[in-house]
């Protein structure tokens, strides 16, 4: 009986660890359920992100192929469309021969150009000289060095890990690294918008702005600016439908008045035209953007990309 009786006061006690125990499980396998859930959710927009990115690549890629349509101008709408809500093509186009190439510059001994530019830029001209013939020293063979230039040996005695190459810049990121090139930074952030190592070389004066003109001709670019705004056409854009293209030497000696020998000496620095080309194209779609940029070189077979980046 005494038996009995104690076992009929233990269950109880049983009864309450047992209802303890199913809630824990009840508890753990929320947390599972939960977790497992938020593991899905994860994966879906993983996949949906992916999927929304390989749509706006599309999209940049088919900008792309307008941009590389030497038939395309900057006013064409096909640079700029929206398919369908919340997706987008932005093209931008230049001829890549409107900036001026660093290394044929420096290559065919016209430094002054680069002095020019500078100063205009706000650079002192103690400061303009240095840089310029830094940039020199760098693409050129041997320790001979310029008069305010700089070689490997003093790049060593200021404590710089980079070495003069001796060969033309690869990429304007190259061209960093010559000493002096952070007061061309100070006075011009974004300096990099007016170089290029990609030109077939000389400055096509049909693309170019008024500064690089100047700088090439050593002239105030206010004189310039009535040359390039007649060119660009009534939208005062260059590279649209309504430009009036500079046909030609003559044209453009008699419009900037420079005389014979200038023109002479510093006629093999411009151009009148380029087959290379700059393009940025960005596809959009629900707030995800990919941009490709590349510049190639026009009517090629098959197609010559000189660069490419995606982003």
């Amino acid at each position: 009986m005494e038996i009995s009786i104690s076992l009929t006061k233990a269950w109880p006690g049983r009864r309450g660890s047992a209802l303890i125990l199913v809630l824990w499980c009840v508890l753990l396998l929320t947390m599972a359920v939960f977790a497992v859930l938020d593991m899905v959710e994860l994966s879906v927009d993983h996949s949906s992100h992916n999927q929304i990115a390989l749509e706006a690549r599309t999209l940049a890629a088919t900008g792309l192929a307008y941009g590389l349509n030497p038939q395309i101008l900057k006013d064409d709408p096909l640079l700029s469309q929206q398919p369908s809500e919340g997706r987008r093509i932005q093209v931008e186009i230049d001829n890549e021969g409107g900036r001026l190439n660093l290394n044929y510059v420096l290559l065919t001994e016209h430094r002054e150009i680069l002095v020019n530019l500078f100063v205009l830029w706000g650079m002192k001209i103690a400061d303009a000289d240095r840089v310029a013939d830094c940039l020199y020293d760098w693409v050129t063979p041997g320790d001979l060095k310029s008069l305010n230039g700089a070689k490997a040996d003093d790049y060593a005695r200021l404590g710089l890990k980079q070495r003069p190459t001796y060969k033309p810049f690869l990429t304007l990121d190259e061209a960093d690294l010559v000493i002096g090139m952070d007061l061309v930074d100070k006075v011009r952030p974004n300096w990099r918008d007016s170089f290029t190592v990609w030109s077939n070389g000389p400055l096509n004066v049909n693309a170019a702005p008024a500064d690089l003109i100047a700088a090439v001709f050593g002239l105030d670019p206010k004189r310039v600016q009535s040359l390039t705004e007649a060119r660009n056409g009534r939208d005062e854009i260059v590279g649209t439908s309504d430009d009036v293209p500079i046909p030609d030497m003559a044209h453009l000696q008699s419009q900037l008045g420079l005389s014979d020998v200038v023109a002479k000496d510093l006629g093999s620095e411009i151009s009148f035209d380029d087959p290379n080309r700059r393009v940025e194209s960005i596809g959009q779609v629900e707030g995800v953007r990919v941009i490709i940029s590349t510049v190639t070189r026009l009517g090629s077979t098959p197609i010559q990309y000189l660069t490419w980046q995606e982003q």
